[in-house]
C-alpha cells in the first residue's frame, strides 16, 4: 500500500532537538500509517541516530532510520527522495518540528486533492523565548486547486521550503536532486521544481513550527559570513536551470518567481562581500569571477548591481566603487569610527 506523506527529515547531530521533532510526528492510529518518516542520519556522531532508532522500534509501520556517511543537507533529501513511498513528500529540519493537531488535520485535508504542489502556512518560533508567529499565509482558498503558472504574488507571496509540499511522482518525473556537499540547499527544492508545478492547492493548516535563533544554524550571522559562495553557487544553479528551459517555459509564474530568487541570491552575495565581512574574509577573485558571470547571464541585473546604495542615507554605490578601484570601500572603519564615537570607547 503507497503511503499518503513521506517525511524527510536530515538530521545531524541533532540530539537536543530530534525527539521534539519526532514527537510531533506521532499522530493519532487512524493516521499514523498513512505516513512514512525518514529520518536520514547524515553521519551524526551524537545520539541522534540512537534517539530515532527508538522510534523505528516504536513504529515500524511508520518510521525508518537511514544511516549514511556524511554528506551535507542535499545528501539527505537526494537520499529521501530515492527512497520514498509516499504519494507526495514533504522535508522537515530535525530542529524544527510540526504542531500536531495541525499536522493531522493536514493529512486529512492532503487525502482529498491530487495536485503537484500543495502549499501551507506556517510559523516562526523565536528559540529564546518560544513565541510563534505566523510567517506565511497566500492569498488563495483552501482546498481549491489552481492552475500554479496562472497565478501572481498578489495570491502566492514570498514562500519557503517550510510551506511546500510535493507529488514524488512530479520531482521523479524531472530527474529532481539537490547539490551536495553544501548547506541552504532548501532554495533548490523552493525553487527548481517550480517548472514543472502545473497544479497547486493551499490547505489552511499552519503545520511547520520553524525555530530561528538557535546558534550555529546555518542562518546564524557568523555562518552567512563564512558560507557566502555557496549562496553563489546556488545563484549559478537557478541561473543555469533558467537557461537550460526550453524558451516557452521561460515565463508565467514560475519564471518570475525564481527570476526574483536570483536577484536576491546575487545581491546577498555583493552584500556580504563588500559590506558585512571584514578584509581577511573578504576573496576579491571569486568576486570578480562571480561578477563576470553576472554580467553575461544577467546584464540588467550587473547593472543594477552598479546602482545599489549601502544605505537611503549612505549612499554610496558599494559595487560600483569595487568595480572601479579594484577593492572594497573601507566600510568596516567606518563601521568601527561610528561604533566608537556611538559608545565613546
Amino acid at each position: 500500500m503507497q503511503k499518503l506523506l513521506t517525511i524527510v527529515i536530515p538530521t545531524y547531530n541533532m540530539q537536543a532537538y530530534l525527539n521534539r521533532c519526532l514527537d510531533s510526528l506521532v499522530v493519532c492510529d487512524s493516521l499514523i500509517g498513512l505516513i512514512e518518516v525518514l529520518v536520514v542520519n547524515d553521519g551524526s556522531r551524537d545520539d541522534s541516530s540512537a534517539i530515532a532508532h527508538k522510534y523505528e522500534e516504536s513504529y515500524p509501520q511508520s518510521f525508518r532510520v537511514i544511516d549514511k556517511e556524511n554528506g551535507n543537507y542535499g545528501s539527505c533529501v537526494n537520499r529521501g527522495l530515492a527512497e520514498a513511498k509516499g504519494k507526495y513528500i514533504k522535508v522537515l529540519d530535525a530542529d524544527d518540528w510540526f504542531d500536531k493537531k495541525e499536522f493531522e488535520r493536514y493529512l486529512k485535508c492532503l487525502e482529498s486533492v491530487d495536485a503537484d504542489m500543495v502549499l501551507t502556512a506556517f510559523n516562526i518560533v523565536n528559540g529564546s523565548d518560544n513565541v510563534a508567529s505566523q510567517a506565511y499565509k497566500p492569498h488563495l482558498e483552501s482546498l481549491k486547486e489552481y492552475d500554479f503558472q496562472q497565478l501572481g504574488y498578489q495570491d502566492v507571496g514570498v514562500w519557503m521550503m517550510h510551506a511546500v509540499t510535493y507529488k514524488v511522482q512530479m520531482l521523479r518525473g524531472i530527474g529532481y536532486r539537490q547539490t551536495e556537499g553544501i548547506s541552504y540547499t532548501d532554495t533548490e527544492w523552493t525553487y527548481i521544481p517550480l517548472f514543472a508545478v502545473k497544479s497547486v492547492v493551499y490547505l489552511d493548516c499552519v503545520v511547520y513550527q520553524y525555530l530561528v535563533g538557535r546558534e550555529g544554524q546555518t542562518m546564524d550571522s557568523a555562518v552567512l559570513l563564512k558560507s557566502v559562495w555557496q549562496h553563489e553557487h546556488l545563484a549559478k544553479r537557478l541561473i543555469e536551470h533558467v537557461e537550460a528551459l526550453p524558451e516557452e517555459s521561460r515565463r508565467g509564474f514560475s519564471y518570475v518567481t525564481t527570476e526574483r530568487q536570483i536577484e536576491y541570491l546575487v545581491n546577498l552575495v555583493f552584500k556580504t562581500c563588500l559590506i558585512k565581512q571584514n578584509d581577511a574574509q573578504f576573496n576579491n577573485e571569486k568576486l570578480t569571477e562571480f561578477d563576470h558571470f553576472v554580467l553575461q547571464h544577467r546584464p540588467k541585473l550587473y547593472r543594477a548591481l552598479g546602482k545599489e546604495k549601502v544605505k537611503p542615507f549612505f549612499p554610496l554605490r558599494y559595487v560600483r566603487y569595487w568595480r572601479k578601484h579594484g577593492k572594497r570601500f573601507p566600510i568596516d572603519v567606518l563601521r568601527e569610527a561610528f561604533r566608537k564615537l556611538r559608545y565613546k570607547s
